[in-house]
């Protein structure tokens, strides 16, 4: 089942950006960017929370640099 998905997680954010999953918007919390991402696929959080995601470390590493410089932008 597929799901809208808010986090303020950025690891979690990059592996769903790195998976292809498209970032609808970045929100503002504070001093803290809320990733927003539509129609993630309810397996592919399972498998984050239980440490079971397979994404490529040098694209994840981007990811997260890309996603702290955008949120930086915002706030």
């Amino acid at each position: 089942m597929k799901q809208h998905v808010e986090t303020s997680d950025i690891v979690l954010a990059a592996t769903l950006k790195v998976k292809g999953y498209r970032l609808d918007r970045i929100e503002k919390d504070g001093k803290r960017g809320i990733f927003c991402f539509a129609d993630v696929e309810e397996t592919e959080l399972t498998q984050f929370n239980l440490g079971q995601a397979l994404v490529e470390p040098v694209a994840l590493n981007n990811a997260v640099k890309a996603l702290t410089t955008a949120t930086k932008r915002i706030l």
